[in-house]
């Protein structure tokens, strides 16, 4: 694949006209004959007791079809992501403002909001328990039965970080709080269910993970996973929010209920306070460095509310942890890990993983510690930056590590780094200009000891087509166009002639869930071996009929090339030959992804090995009449390995500046009490076309050496993860003042400037 025509050029999504006409349906664009709608009944307190649930009026009303209590649940009342802990239906207890005590299904959707409206509950309301720190106290009343409020509690080591810091010319110790953030997906949650005549019940999802999902259903419904089918269709974005399972275990239980399809999605007020949010954190860091600027420790307690349930809190702040060190030789590092649980909404996977709140905190640090020791802030970076065969705090060795200096000094290069104090600093009176870094490294994978594996299924039928069927759910990041690039490529047609089955748990292997920048690497992997097989049936084919050997031999296009030139047979007309002959021309290939084997142990379970790299650069002006900051310029220079599909990896990063944009200056779900207060997008602001910056791009293509498809690896994580902290530093440079808590929103920055 060096001379590729596909793998590298910019290249639409299959799907992208109907997505853009607005013919892809989406679950709520589904309609089955006959088709009820699913509603639940949320708890309107943060913690209370059930004294008393009756649902016979409501199950009298006509029209409605099914109404559910947790006694109605054959199998499992339990979602399931790390620990079953979180039940679909309140039993005699609720612990959150998302925890649902019923489920109804009607025929239309005023008859169903009727049905909620007739069901009597009677609670008894609890003090909730709404600070962390509070819910770690001993004799702290727990918020779940039996279950301790402190969920995790670790501490890693590595080196001597008490000698370290007692070696140290300076010192840096701050405090930094991270809020709630909401995922803000353009299509709220949903689920579609229907039950067949030979009692299959198939499930329609906008989700990340339809195989684990169907593991979910049917564990609920008490019956064999083969008795259950989950389909992923066209998902209107996800970042996270859809690694969980949301309301399709609720609507395949009423499907079952009712004896009819049921729909049932979540409204946005309903989505923004039900489903998981991004972790805040609390985190107390200590950063020492000699007179010099390098770096000696890094001593970090870091506290994440959970809210009550586990959800992906452990592997949140495991990933956390893996990342506070930042892309440095930090020998000699300290982490504590605490997950707390309290009344307060629930939090899991958003985009990232830990790693936005890490970096917030360990690059504003190397800024404060710059400024103490008045060090460029490019220049302490690019003496403590790692290299390739860095060996990290973790135990892990950088295989590639070039691309973090060059990243640096290419953003800085762009941006007129070394020229920035030529620019006119204070325009007017009450304005004040800034430039700020943030460099970072995020992994692809899921990490060491994980099942990390994909499979697909590759058939190329006898006029050339390819149909290639994976489990892959795609919510915009694109892995169904990569991996239709690959097969293309690597069975020498044009990309319209591969079919993409979108994941059906029926029709395509399992591919894991999309997260963790994962897809590319398995997925990818899978289909280059699948396509290989097919491949080699092809080329033995062509030469048998040319009497030309193999290596002079080339797919492409479509068509045969012989030293580079066209012959008279097309791949089709391989194809047809093959088939006739009964040559292999339909591959399935699982990818489980090992890591390489030639490092000693690894401390830091679970580590990531493949690191992105990647630098933004922003140039802010503040207000300090009114706080106000504007982000006039943003460069961001990411390292992708090899792109796939340029036109993906530059939308991935201008998607992930604008989310980090907002992460830094105006996103906070506001709770009071463990009930949210700005459930809306009116109030929950998150930044629109209009108020993104001049946007600056670059990609440095160094292939990842590890394994993986062409040496690319997954970029949909890491433009999200330096917006934040490179917005900071540019405001503490603009103003002289530090900010320690996100968002920075106008408050807070006129507050820093009073103070």
């Amino acid at each position: 694949m060096n001379d590729s025509n596909i793998v590298g050029q910019w290249t639409s999504a299959p799907g992208a006209h109907d997505i853009v006409t607005g013919k892809a349906r989406y679950c709520p664009d589904l309609r089955l004959p006959g088709m009820l709608i699913g509603k639940l009944l949320y708890s309107p307190h943060a913690r209370a007791r059930i004294r008393h649930l009756d649902v016979s009026k409501a199950r009298a009303i006509p029209g409605v079809f099914a109404v559910m209590t947790h006694e109605d649940i054959a199998g499992e009342n339990s979602y399931l992501y790390a620990a079953p802990d979180q039940p679909l239906l309140a039993v005699d207890e609720v612990r959150f403002q998302g925890d649902a005590v019923a489920a109804v299904a009607a025929v239309d959707e005023q008859t169903a909001d009727a049905a909620l409206n007739a069901i009597e509950v009677e609670y008894e309301a609890l003090e909730g328990l709404f600070d962390p720190l509070q819910a770690m106290q001993a004799g702290a009343e727990q918020v779940m039965s039996g279950e301790e409020n402190v969920m995790m509690s670790r501490t890693y080591r590595s080196g001597d970080v008490e000698a370290a810091l007692a070696a140290a010319d300076v010192i840096v110790e701050n405090t930094y709080t991270t809020p709630w953030a909401e995922h803000a997906f353009l299509e709220t949650e949903g689920g579609v269910a229907m039950v067949d005549d030979e009692g299959v019940v198939t499930v329609w999802s906008s989700c990340q993970a339809p195989h684990r999902d169907r593991m979910q259903i049917a564990r609920a419904l008490a019956v064999p996973e083969s008795m259950v089918r989950v389909i992923t269709p066209y998902i209107g974005g996800a970042f996270g929010g859809k690694d969980e399972a949301h309301v399709q275990i609720h609507a395949a239980l009423l499907a079952c209920a009712a004896g009819r399809p049921v729909s049932l999605v979540r409204g946005r007020r309903e989505s923004i306070l039900t489903h998981v949010k991004r972790h805040p954190f609390i985190v107390e860091c200590t950063t020492a460095a000699s007179s010099d600027g390098r770096l000696l420790a890094v001593k970090v307690r870091a506290i994440a509310d959970a809210g009550p349930y586990t959800n992906a809190t452990h592997e949140v702040l495991n990933k956390f942890g893996e990342f506070i060190g930042g892309p440095y030789q930090v020998q000699n590092l300290e982490v504590e890990q605490i997950g707390v649980r309290t009344n307060n909404p629930i939090t899991g996977a958003f985009r990232g993983f830990g790693a936005p709140q890490a970096a917030f905190v360990y690059e504003s640090q190397m800024d404060d510690l710059a400024r103490k020791l008045d060090i460029d802030p490019l220049q302490i970076r690019l003496l403590n930056g790692v290299d390739t065969g860095t060996r990290m705090y973790t135990g892990v060795v950088v295989r590639e590590g070039s691309t973090m200096k060059e990243s640096l000094r290419k953003a800085a290069e762009m941006i007129g780094w070394e020229k920035r104090n030529q620019s006119e600093r204070r325009p007017a009176s009450h304005l004040r200009r800034g430039w700020g870094m943030a460099t970072i490294l995020k992994g692809s994978g899921l990490g060491r000891g994980l099942a990390d594996h994909a499979g697909v299924v590759l058939e190329m039928h006898r006029d050339g087509s390819v149909a290639l069927r994976s489990g892959a759910a795609d919510m915009g990041q694109g892995i169904v166009t990569v991996m239709a690039q690959l097969a293309a490529e690597k069975l020498g047609v044009d990309i319209s002639s591969v079919r993409v089955v979108r994941a059906d748990t029926a029709r395509t292997p399992d591919a894991g869930a999309s997260c963790a920048s994962r897809q590319v690497i398995v997925s990818g992997n899978a289909v280059l071996e699948a396509a290989e097989t097919i491949r080699e049936s092809l080329m033995t084919i062509a030469a048998g009929k040319t009497k030309i050997s193999k290596d002079r031999l080339e797919l492409k296009g479509g068509k045969l090339l012989v030293d580079g030139e066209p012959h008279a047979l097309s791949v089709a007309d391989l194809a047809l030959r093959a088939i006739a002959w009964g040559y292999p021309m339909h591959a399935e290939s699982r990818c489980h992804f090992e890591y390489p084997d030639d490092v000693p142990e690894v401390t830091y379970k679970y580590s990531q090995e493949i690191f992105q790299f990647c630098t933004h650069i922003a140039q802010v002006l503040v207000d300090c009449e009114t706080g106000q900051v504007t982000v006039e310029r943003l460069v961001a220079v990411h390292d992708a390995g090899k792109m796939i599909n340029p036109g993906g990896v530059y939308g991935q990063i201008e998607g992930g500046c604008a989310q980090g944009i907002g992460y830094a200056l105006t996103e906070e779900l506001v709770v009071q009490d463990g009930h949210t207060q700005n459930a809306s997008l009116e109030n929950y602001v998150i930044p629109m076309a209009l108020d993104l910056p001049e946007l600056e791009m670059g990609v440095l293509e160094v292939p990842e050496p590890s394994g993986t498809p062409l040496g690319a690896k997954g970029i949909a994580e890491s433009p999200i993860i330096p917006t934040a902290p490179a917005i900071r530093n540019a405001i503490l440079d603009a103003i002289g003042k530090p900010l320690y808590q996100l968002p920075m929103n106008a408050e807070r920055v006129l507050a820093a400037v009073e103070s």
